[in-house]
């Protein structure tokens, strides 16, 4: 019997340790505070990641939108932590009209890019809280790195808009 339970034991640890971890989401937030010197609609206070095994989730979180003036938000997703590559997730809100979701492929340093194929991209905004919501298949940005960057912009018409520091985020 002495003999029996070390081997017991031995081997329901074995059973335990084999069972692998459920995969969890890499979640990282960019706080970015108030700008009173912004129009309230492009004053970005927080972004919250959440880099995900299939998709990536981003929340943006605003000063004040305001489902009467229009909006838009764009989010650098740096896929190749060796260079500079990644894609931008853009929307876009119009009083009176669908937002327009799109990824876009960078075409130069301050966030312009042309729109590229991606099934499944989408984005919420709501105003009852100042949020925008985007969400990215993975698929889309076919990357295998461990790591992504992400920088979020807000603005630009013919005014000045605002920007997030970069913060890089594992994948979950």
């Amino acid at each position: 019997m002495r003999k029996l339970l070390p081997t017991f034991v031995i081997a329901v640890l074995a059973a335990v340790l084999a069972v692998p971890a459920p995969a969890r989401a890499a979640v990282k937030v960019i706080d970015d505070g108030p700008d009173p010197s912004l129009p309230a609609q492009m004053d970005i206070l927080r972004v919250k990641i959440d880099n995900r095994t299939d998709r990536v989730v981003l929340r943006l979180t605003f000063r004040d939108l305001t489902e009467t003036r229009r909006g838009q938000t764009k989010v650098f997703i740096g896929t190749d932590p060796a260079t500079e590559a990644g894609f931008i997730a853009y929307t876009s809100h119009r009083p009176g009209a669908a937002p327009l979701t799109q990824l876009w492929e960078p075409t130069d340093q301050e966030f312009g890019g042309t729109p590229v194929e991606c099934s499944g991209i989408r984005a919420k905004w709501r105003f009852n809280v100042d949020r925008v919501r985007i969400v990215v298949p993975q698929a889309c940005l076919a990357s295998s790195a461990p790591r992504y960057r992400f920088k979020a912009v807000a603005g630009f018409y013919t005014m000045k808009g605002d920007w997030t520091a970069f913060r890089g985020v594992r994948r979950g």
